[in-house]
């Protein structure tokens, strides 16, 4: 078995476990959502707003268009794709550089190959740890997102993982800071764009499956619009001297999931498999 297949699988498990278990949460009606002249969800209609005018970015959401698995089965880089035309390259869950190629560093260059060639056994998301930021907003299963005035929650179901960002004029922490797995989160309003810098990661962070690295000195800015109701989009701009050679800007779409809750996951609960991980790569 190839070792790309540990979290796939890991995730296509549990969903289905989930779904064919007892039940968990009754259908819970998603309140606001606008309708079509037949009565039906109108996933293109009007972005709702919160009391003071901004976009309403609360509600769950799933990956769209960003799953591309590996090339014949295996773990690689391409072939790339042209990008949409006006907007940046669209990122997938296996390699942000589906669409184009990443400006490595040579240091970043053999670190993602190599973890490429030792078919990604060393992910933190087959070891039940936190993923990488374009890991999470990529992940099969959803997230989801709590808006306030001061304060963004995005609580990832893959992992329990949970993001805070500020948006009460706090300051980033300097280079002194702890290093987080996802950093430390301030945001601020742009129009309708919420604008996301994050700073203070630590060394060993995985953007994608494939392993394209993130170092301490790395910088994460996001940004997030949603042009209607059903629709998130996040274009993410990586920095980070050590494994890139310059800024580059790639874009995650995300779409709405409507009358439904996050699962409880605990992916440590009764994990047995990491010890054949090796075995399984040969």
């Amino acid at each position: 078995m190839k070792a790309w297949l540990f979290g796939a699988l890991a995730t296509a498990l549990v969903v289905f476990w989930a779904g064919s278990a007892a039940a968990q949460w009754a259908p819970h009606p998603t309140p606001g959502v606008p309708l079509t002249p037949d009565g039906e969800p109108d996933l293109e209609g009007p972005t709702p707003t919160t009391t003071d005018g901004r976009p309403d970015l609360s509600g769950i959401w799933e990956a769209r268009g960003g799953r591309r698995g590996p090339v014949d089965g295996q773990l690689g880089r391409g072939p790339n794709v042209d990008p949409p035309e006006g907007s940046p390259p669209v990122a997938h869950f296996f390699d942000i550089g589906a669409q184009f190629d990443p400006p490595y560093t040579e240091w970043g260059d053999a670190t993602t190959q190599e973890r490429i060639d030792d078919m990604a056994r060393g992910n933190p998301d087959g070891y039940c740890l936190p993923m990488g930021h374009m890991h999470y907003h990529l992940h099969p299963q959803p997230r989801k997102i709590v808006q306030t005035p001061e304060l963004v929650l995005i609580i990832n179901e893959a992992n329990s993982g949970l993001r805070q960002i500020f948006l009460d004029g706090r300051e980033l922490p300097g280079s002194d800071a702890l290093p987080w797995w996802f950093g430390y989160s301030v945001g601020r309003w742009d129009g309708d764009t919420l604008v996301v810098e994050t700073t203070g990661f630590r060394d060993d962070v995985w953007l994608d499956y494939n392993g394209s690295p993130l170092t301490s000195s790395g910088k994460i800015t996001e940004r997030f619009r949603r042009p209607n109701f059903g629709t998130l989009e996040i274009d993410v701009t990586i920095e980070d001297p050590m494994a890139y050679t310059e800024p580059f800007t790639v874009r995650v779409n995300q779409r709405i999931l409507l009358d439904t809750s996050l699962i409880e996951f605990v992916c440590i609960e009764n994990e047995v498999s990491s010890q054949y991980y090796y075995d399984a790569a040969q």
